[in-house]
């Protein structure tokens, strides 16, 4: 059975496709469609469908039924499914009524029309024929003496001139194409009544609008759709705003609660139980339920802090000054954490692409049980133009690392990056395989945006007599212009050729791909750089991403930036440089030269 994730993509467009270009004009047509959510999860958006559990359901019943993940990967469903529905804490204990979200297929950024809403509306249904799919819900009726339509459809929807009535009337007028004129009506005649029960139909939705049904559904779904991870209140007069906002921008970045009012009381057997004032000694409580309790007053009372250490077990004390920068605050928080946290530097293969991340600190997550660690890279920054664009930080994010970065002396309210439009045209992305010499270096020309002639006659004077000979030529970015040569010209005839003024470079059989490009731009006389690294922000590399492709990177005169990749590159780093004005060309060693 196909998932409902690949109909989603494929069958529900197509269908909307046909439906226009069939049923153009008609007034008697109509396409259902669905909403569904998107939720961002670790580096992908997440096509999810808001459900409302009913009796004898259960969550692998309808993982069974839902989704291109679940059908791919199962335990990959459940982990998403879990992160997405925080307020579910058993899969195996779901209540009728529970609001809960289905992740049905992981997404590619700016796929789907809509998706950066969190909303998108799909079509699943098209009804070519209103009237013939309404009479299901109609009654015939025989007018008797006396009835006007007015009074039957005001009986069954309402009042005259009020909303529902008007609904009635527009639904008779549909399912009774044949009467023009509603004030006549005559004795025994046959009509059809819409049943009100329509009003509850998804094609009552879609033929007059459903503002009204959104917005109930938008009420009934927001506990799903608010998801808020730091829990913030307000503190006492004892903590003023800097402080209050520097531990709020703690909890913000290490994915934690923070809780900074009232009381906490501890037993203790021998004497009254020991009460933690939360406006004096707030707290932060980490997704693995460590906890950082923080001291800036009191000492006596901080001595007895100590005694906590008995209920929590994974607990750390953090004494802070009431100057502290965030910088500082941060500081005190990792030190405390001691061998947890001694690295600043992460790096990782990708089919051949070096990824390094350097930040100020790198602390290790605890790993959900199957799942890779997870590390999160925190770094400060001077100003916003230096956040790491989002391509990138999905491509992280995908890779099990979370960049969180914070601006120096400055309340951020979250996570922004330098976003630029995706250009998708093909004229920023190309492939060519390596197949034979004289078709790849073809095919690499003109990728790159230079004249070249393949078998072009050339003439020159040879031990005093003038030889004709075909060859390849290239015109410069100069307009010099030089030949290439695959193993058509023997003996002195090369010496010879380059005496008359042309350059000349001889392809050999048992060269490779990386030699063929080089003797090539050597031979261009344009800058390249082998095996180039990017920097992904606009900042200093002692705190940023740097990405090593394997490949040249051309610098033409005059010539947009090109990128000869020896690799596949994933979507995001593809969305990256195209963003940085780079044109990506990807050579595909697929097959050898025998």
């Amino acid at each position: 059975m196909k998932s409902q994730g690949a109909f989603l993509v494929s069958v529900f467009l197509v269908t909307i496709i046909l439906a226009c270009l069939i049923f153009p004009g008609s007034a008697y047509n109509a396409i259902l469609y669905k909403n569904y959510i998107i939720r961002y999860d670790r580096g992908w958006d997440i096509l999810c469908d808001p459900y409302v559990v009913k009796k004898n359901d259960w969550i692998y019943k309808l993982i069974r039924q839902k989704g291109e993940i679940a059908q791919k990967d199962f335990p990959e469903f459940l982990r998403i499914f879990k992160r997405i529905n925080p307020h579910i804490h058993n899969v195996d204990r779901v209540r009728p009524g529970q609001h809960i979200i289905i992740p049905l297929k992981k997404l590619k950024q700016g796929s789907m029309p809509g998706q950066s809403s969190g909303v998108v509306t799909i079509p699943f249904m098209n009804i070519p024929n209103i009237p013939e799919a309404l009479k299901k819900y109609s009654a015939k009726y025989t007018v008797q003496k006396g009835d006007c339509i007015s009074i039957i459809i005001s009986t069954k929807y309402g009042p005259f001139g009020t909303e529902s009535y008007k609904q009635g009337i527009k639904l008779f007028r549909l399912i009774n194409p044949d009467i023009k004129d509603l004030n006549r009506i005559y004795s025994g005649q046959t009509i059809l009544i819409p049943d009100p029960n329509i009003l509850n139909q998804p094609l009552y939705q879609s033929l007059f609008g459903s503002s009204a049904n959104n917005k109930n559904q938008a009420d009934s779904n927001s506990s799903i759709i608010a998801n808020k991870k730091t829990l913030e209140s307000s503190v006492s007069a004892d903590w003023d705003k800097k402080p209050k906002s520097l531990l709020s921008e703690v909890a913000r970045v290490l994915d934690a609660k923070l809780y900074n009012k009232g009381v906490y009381y501890f037993p203790r057997t021998d004497r009254r139980d020991f009460e933690l004032d939360l406006s004096l000694f707030p707290f932060i409580e980490l997704e693995d339920r460590t906890r950082i309790i923080f001291s800036m007053t009191d000492k006596k009372q901080e001595s007895e802090l100590d005694f906590i250490k008995s209920f929590w077990r994974h607990l750390y004390i953090v004494r802070i000054a009431p100057g502290y920068s965030m910088e500082q605050v941060f500081d005190a928080v990792f030190q405390s954490f001691g061998k947890d946290v001694s690295k600043n530097h992460l790096s990782f293969l990708d089919h051949g692409v070096k990824v390094e991340v350097r930040g100020k600190w790198i602390y290790d997550k605890s790993a959900e049980a199957g799942n890779r660690v997870r590390h999160l890279c925190i770094s400060f920054i001077d100003n916003p133009g230096e956040f790491t664009p989002g391509s990138i930080l999905r491509y992280l994010d995908q890779n099990n690392i979370i960049l969180k970065e914070i601006l120096k002396d400055k309340n951020t309210a979250g996570q922004k990056s330098n976003n630029f439009l995706y250009n998708k045209s093909a004229e920023h992305v190309g492939i060519i395989a390596f197949s034979d010499h004289k078709t790849f270096v073809n095919d690499l020309m003109t990728a790159m945006g230079y004249k070249y002639a393949p078998n072009v006659s050339i003439s020159f004077p040879y031990a005093g007599i003038q030889i004709k000979a075909a060859s390849n030529l290239v015109t410069r970015s100069d307009g010099n212009p030089f030949l290439i040569d695959f193993g058509d010209l023997y003996g002195d005839a090369v010496h010879a050729i380059e005496k008359t003024g042309f350059n000349i470079i001889q392809i050999k059989d048992n060269d490779n791909f990386h030699i063929i490009i080089q003797k090539i731009l050597d031979a261009m006389d344009i800058g390249y750089t082998n095996g180039p690294t990017f920097l992904a922000a606009r900042r200093p590399a002692i705190h940023n991403t740097t990405l090593t492709i394997p490949g040249f990177l051309v610098a033409g005169a005059g010539k947009p930036r090109i990128l000869l990749s020896f690799t596949t590159l994933h979507n995001e780093i593809i969305q990256f440089l195209t963003n940085q004005g780079v044109k990506i060309i990807m050579i595909e060693p697929s097959k050898k030269i025998t």
